[in-house]
């Protein structure tokens, strides 16, 4: 048997105890996305069908950070308190006794993820009409960052400053195999750390706002996806994130070929701030920021894949990307460019 098969069986399992014996489950699939564990599927029971979404804790690997699935149960529910387009929690917990590892499910969204450079994927767009779905996405990350994280998220995470967001992403780029990357990295950290802005106040930080991981339908935001690497932190992150990730100078061959659109960030930062969202001073250092973050996720991904504990070969593309990411992190940090 397979071990899709395998998983089918512990969630048809799964369901007669939480729905009843006569439960039955269909249309088992895993979910795409490269930052963890997750399988669709739909439970018909006494006449009705419920569409969920379950998300694994990945085995072999320490419960903490983006690997701990429990702690996303908070957070979701807290941005759905706030109004948020995020998936409704319906089910968790820390027992391993039905999948092996503990997980949560969520409600599954209806809508497409607007893919710009995924070789392959079903959404692929030109670009053209993009606008206001970018400029409704960064309202949304407003709204994000304007939640009471102290009041609705109180003890869920210890707050992150500049130097600690640096710090944390360090020990990954310590993984990576070749003594060239890490030598690049720890150079921009040192440089970061060095030109290092005054902290704003702290926010919800999402971690991995992009477009890959909004849905949309009939022209509007249904979900924000992701949430594995969420902090309490500066906002500023967010808004370096997104930039970078649409800065065609911090990629190299293999994503240009697949990119269909390139929103700026004069036009990305002026939809978040016309929805509400502060100043972002220090734009180019946040961007940087981005960068560096994305070459110590990319430096320890991909050697996990090329062992074979976690395949996934869109890391190959971000891997030949990295020195692209490092150049412009250092150019960005020389002299405020756009």
């Amino acid at each position: 048997m397979s071990d899709h098969a395998v998983f089918a069986k512990r969630l048809e399992a799964w369901a007669r105890a939480h729905y009843g014996p006569g439960a039955v489950v269909g249309g088992v699939r895993r979910m795409p996305g490269n930052s963890g564990i997750s399988y669709g599927f739909d439970v018909e029971h006494l006449g009705e069908r419920e569409a969920l979404v379950v998300r694994l804790a990945p085995p072999g690997v320490a419960r903490q950070g983006n690997a701990d699935v429990m702690r996303q149960v908070p957070l979701l529910r807290a941005m759905k308190r706030a109004g948020l387009p995020v998936p409704g929690v319906r089910w968790f917990d820390a027992d391993e006794s039905w999948f092996g590892v503990p997980y949560h499910m969520v409600e599954h969204v209806r809508g497409q993820s607007t893919h710009l450079f995924d070789a392959g994927a079903a959404e692929l767009v030109d670009g053209s009409g993009l606008e206001p779905v970018f400029a409704e996405a960064m309202g949304v990350l407003a709204a994000i960052h304007r939640v009471d994280w102290r009041r609705e998220l109180a003890g869920w995470s210890t707050p992150r400053d500049l130097a600690g967001e640096i710090d944390s992403w360090t020990p990954s780029l310590l993984k990576s195999d070749d003594p060239r990357w890490i030598e690049r990295g720890l150079r921009l950290r040192d440089r970061l750390v060095a030109s290092m802005p005054k902290m704003a106040e702290t926010s919800v930080v999402h971690g991995d706002f992009y477009s890959n991981n909004w849905l949309f339908a009939e022209g509007r935001l249904t979900a924000v996806l992701d949430w594995e690497i969420a902090s309490i932190g500066c906002a500023g992150v967010d808004i370096g994130w997104i930039c970078m990730m649409y800065d065609p100078r911090s990629w190299g061959p293999a994503r240009h070929q697949w990119s269909r659109w390139s929103p700026s960030p004069e036009f990305l930062l002026g939809a978040y701030r016309a929805a509400g969202g502060p100043e972002v001073p220090d734009l180019a250092w946040f961007r940087a920021l981005a960068g560096f973050r994305l070459s110590c996720i990319t430096a320890m991904s991909l050697r996990l894949h090329r062992t074979g504990r976690r395949p996934d070969p869109a890391w190959e593309v971000l891997a030949d990307a990295s020195p692209y990411m490092l150049d412009r992190a250092e150019e960005l940090l020389a002299r405020e460019v756009r």
